[in-house]
């Protein structure tokens, strides 16, 4: 049994969904855990008993004000702790703290995929190098689970390639839901007029992560995991921010993607670039987004025109390669 530190970025719930899955696999291995959160992760994550609050480390200068003082107080509560490895999705003040005290490390994330996996050609390559330079301290871990959307090849030692857990819809979530209609799912944008338009096309719209909206033809509902996961089996379609996790639920379900993305956030909008070329989407920016494209979309759904890809059988799921990251990590050491 060894004592793992696991320390999850606070910004969107793809961090702490894929930290539920891998914290359950090693405490199924008698591991000891303590888990640290803060920000979005912590609503998913605050109820476990391991879960200490920390603070999520924000875009822009407070962002870069707050890692000195996390990386001090990671310190702290590693001396105090102890841990035999750290595992740290997205949080970079952790492995930081873990590199000055010796402690092997383990990073995982979905950004990792544009600095340790080999890429297609003819990304835009200030994108890639943007979203590299965010990476930088995980980038540099000995050990590292790289989570993609896609079969894609690792680039550099000692990173294993690897997609989200599939879970399936709990007991009873399918008996409210709408079969063939069209789900979106924005997780930190402003949808409404990007859901008018996908109404506007006669479709009917389950809409998670906007209660209180009040589009006709939209069941507007609170984001709520079980029954995100139920409505996405029965779904026709996605219309999603092009978020590399809810990408993965998508492929993995089959089910084709209107990715969207801010044109300032370099790595959605490489990811809906590299769904798109995969076949399985098509890609806009929210601004490029018009009625004709949601049209085209459609026809294209009712077409079949999307590719379908086995990503179960591509890649293993991300609990089973932290673990044997975590194995190859405590050998070395």
């Amino acid at each position: 049994m060894a004592r793992i530190g696991y320390y999850v970025h606070g910004r969107g719930r793809g961090h702490a969904s894929r930290a539920l899955a891998v914290t359950r696999a090693l405490r199924e291995r008698g591991h000891e855990l303590r888990i640290y959160a803060g920000g979005q992760a912590a609503e998913l994550l605050g109820a476990l008993p391991e879960h200490r609050p920390v603070r999520h480390i924000a875009r822009g200068l407070g962002g870069v004000v707050e890692v000195p003082r996390r990386v001090a107080k990671d310190l702290v509560e590693q001396a105090r702790f102890r841990p035999d490895a750290i595992m740290s999705d997205g949080d970079l003040p952790s492995l930081l703290a873990a590199r000055a005290r010796g402690i092997p490390a383990i990073a995982i994330g979905h950004d990792l995929v544009f600095s340790r996996c080999r890429l297609p050609e003819g990304l835009p390559r200030l994108r890639v190098l943007a979203c590299r330079r965010t990476t930088w301290a995980s980038s540099r871990a000995r050990h590292a689970v790289a989570v993609h959307f896609l079969p894609i090849e690792p680039g550099t030692p000692g990173t294993l390639v690897a997609r989200p857990e599939r879970r399936p819809p709990p007991a009873g979530a399918a008996a409210h839901v709408e079969a063939g209609a069209v789900v979106c799912y924005f997780s930190e944008y402003d949808a409404r007029g990007m859901i008018e338009l996908v109404a506007r096309a006669g479709r009917r719209v389950i809409a998670f992560g906007a209660p209180g909206l009040d589009v006709p033809g939209v069941l507007a509902r609170p984001f709520d995991a079980g029954a995100f996961l139920a409505h996405l089996e029965a779904a026709s379609a996605v219309v999603t921010t092009a978020g590399s996790n809810v990408l993965a639920e998508c492929v993995l379900a089959g089910k084709p993607v209107l990715a969207l993305h801010d044109e300032r956030h370099h790595e959605q909008t490489l990811n809906a670039l590299l769904a798109e070329r995969a076949g399985v989407a098509v890609a806009s920016s929210f601004a490029a987004l018009t009625r004709d494209t949601v049209a085209r979309f459609f026809d294209r759904v009712r077409a079949g025109g999307f590719a379908r890809v086995d990503l179960a059988g591509a890649l293993p799921d991300v609990p089973s390669a932290a673990l044997a990251m975590l194995d190859e990590a405590r050998r070395i050491a």
